[in-house]
């Protein structure tokens, strides 16, 4: 009982922990095969260059035996050449396929790593047997290699390191040294790998933190992304029906009338309101008038141009910008819209909801130059009329003399 709250922390930091590096291993492994590729560049030159030397190696006349660990070393760089190219080619190829970490890639990056570790202990035994060469530098200086270059969680590169150990020093203990050094290359032996997997796992947390936090930043970049565009989107459009807003029609009315100012032509508004909006509310409530004026935004959009301007001006209100359109082509679009209206059904939650629209149409002429305003403060008089005279009818306005000056 008395462990217990500390087990349970333990515990919960460990899955934590666990699941944290499952999320890092993948981008990991691929990081490890890049670094291993390009260190294959100089690696495999390398031990070709060693090969050739340790091969027409002449041992001085006093030291005669040296010719037995030149011809061992040889043997094992050309060894060593030839398994980093294969792996590194085996990386290449992977890579080259794989975007992603998989199992046989985790596998390979294990395996590397054995291998030459392995080929560590046995060059740095052949050093300690004939007296010649580094001694244990080369075994540390791979050890340490790979444990800052290879990205190995502590599950995989603990038990690595700990074989690593192992292996080394079975061989240590059969191997024709002078039995004296024993007890300080058993040291060494095991400070070595030790000090290595140090480095493995400070070099792991390192980079998992960042990769954790570099990802963490990118989702709240992609948030903020997506909340300004939503911004952007909100600025200029309606957030129920996707239309544009009042104040964006505005600013597009106005500057196709400055466009009809350079090639005089015809330009119209329609404005559409639904009829008896409020009953629809009072009776299926306002998901019900939400779903009716997303299909009604829908209905007109289908039955206009891609050059027409259609936008929610608040509440019911609709209103259409027609360029290039003349009083009767207005009111036929009108009319057109005011039957579609009529023949949409509106499904809310199993029950067909019915709707009609009353319809104010408005028109400047080539001949005469107008605000965005004077021609909706037109369409908006002819709406009120279609309106007290019975509803689901079009009604057309001229805009005010006053508003309207002559074209030069």
């Amino acid at each position: 009982m008395f462990f217990s709250p500390w087990y349970q922390r333990c515990r919960a930091r460990f899955n934590a922990s666990k699941l944290e590096n499952d999320r890092v291993q993948g981008e990991a492994t691929i990081e490890s095969l890049k670094r291993y590729r390009r260190l294959g560049l100089f690696l495999v030159p390398l031990h070709a260059t060693l090969a050739w030397f340790f091969a027409h190696f002449t041992p001085p006349e006093f030291r005669p035996e040296l010719a037995h660990w030149a011809h061992d070393l040889a043997y094992a760089q050309g060894l060593a050449c030839v398994g980093v190219l294969v792996t590194v080619l085996a990386a290449h190829l992977f890579l080259e396929r794989h975007t992603r970490a998989t199992t046989g890639a985790i596998a390979l990056q294990i395996l590397i790593a054995a291998a030459y570790l392995s080929f560590g202990a046995y060059i740095t035994l052949l050093d300690l047997e004939y007296n010649a060469g580094a001694g244990l530098a080369s075994f540390l200086l791979i050890c340490v290699t790979f444990g800052v270059l290879a990205l190995m969680r502590p599950a995989i590169s603990v038990p690595v390191f700990v074989l690593s150990y192992v292996v080394f020093a079975v061989l240590l203990e059969n191997a024709f040294i002078n039995r004296s050094q024993l007890p300080s290359l058993r040291i060494v032996a095991f400070i070595t790998p030790a000090l290595a997997l140090m480095a493995s796992i400070m070099n792991w947390n390192q980079y998992a933190r960042s990769v954790v936090l570099r990802r963490q930043l990118s989702k709240s970049n992609a948030t903020l992304v997506a909340q300004q565009a939503e911004l952007a989107f909100l600025a200029d459009h309606d957030a129920l029906t996707g239309l544009y807003n009042r104040r964006e029609f505005m600013r597009l009315a106005q500057m196709e009338l400055l466009r009809a100012t350079r090639v005089p032509c015809h330009t119209a508004v329609i404005m559409v309101d639904l009829d008896f909006f409020k009953s629809v509310n009072d009776r299926y409530g306002h998901p019900g008038g939400d779903a009716v004026l997303k299909a009604t935004a829908q209905c007109l959009s289908y039955s206009l141009r891609i050059t027409d301007t259609l936008a929610r001006m608040g509440g019911e209100e609709f209103i259409v910008l027609l360029p290039d359109t003349g009083r009767e082509g207005a009111m036929q679009v009108a009319s057109k819209l005011r039957d579609a209206i009529r023949a949409m059904d509106v499904d809310f939650e199993g029950q067909p909801i019915k709707v009609t629209a009353s319809f104010g149409v408005s028109t400047l002429a080539p001949t005469v130059r107008g605000t965005a305003d004077a021609i909706y403060a037109a369409a908006d008089r002819a709406l009120y009329v279609a309106k007290q005279t019975g509803r689901d009818k079009v009604e057309y306005a001229m805009p005010e003399a006053s508003e309207l000056n002559p074209r030069p």
